[in-house]
């Protein structure tokens, strides 16, 4: 840390402007986790219905015999 008071109140000033930039980085990367979690089982539920959509549509289509 810096000997002289203005060193030492100019770096505390950017530690802490340091440490909101962390802080806000760190809230991104949780908000962007959980939205890529939610847009995974979106993702997975698509799958399923159309897995249920192809056994439904498969059942209705017109058998040999």
């Amino acid at each position: 840390m810096p000997e002289d008071p203005i060193s030492q109140e100019m770096a505390r000033i950017l530690n802490e402007k340091l440490q909101r930039v962390i802080d806000k980085q760190t809230e991104h990367t949780i908000a962007l986790a959980n939205h890529t979690a939610s847009l995974d089982r979106l993702e997975k539920g698509q799958e399923e219905l159309r897995e249920m959509m192809r056994q439904l549509l498969s059942r209705g289509e017109p058998t040999d015999g």
